[in-house]
């Protein structure tokens, strides 16, 4: 009888165990989302984009760029040969789940 009792309370103490740690990994989840989504991570993210744009891009200032729950939405015009390796670099930036490519190309922007 006390071995039943002592195996009882092995498996309640196993339960208990598991769900505390359940609940302390929920806890954990809802605040790493809360961290990575939302528009204070969506505006760096955006930060991160531009700063990309600037590096690849000979006339940064005709790209425009939005950020929704990581979904980047790039517009203007870029010369034609620098759309790809834009586009490239973009969708490998952390954060990114997905870009929508609204740019136009052109052979060359001037100055």
């Amino acid at each position: 009888m006390k071995e039943l009792l002592n195996v009882a309370a092995g498996l309640a103490a196993g339960v208990l165990a598991v769900c505390l740690l359940d609940e302390a990994r929920a806890q954990f989840m809802k605040r790493h989302r809360a961290a990575v989504s939302g528009p204070a991570a969506d505006a760096r993210l955006r930060d991160r984009v531009l700063a990309c744009v600037d590096e690849r891009v000979s006339h940064p200032r005709a790209v425009e760029v939005e950020v929704t729950d990581g979904v980047v939405r790039v517009s203007g015009q870029v010369p034609a040969g620098e759309l790809d390796p834009l586009l490239l670099r973009l969708t490998g930036l952390r954060g990114v789940r997905k870009v929508h490519n609204a740019l136009s190309t052109s052979g060359d922007l001037g100055a």
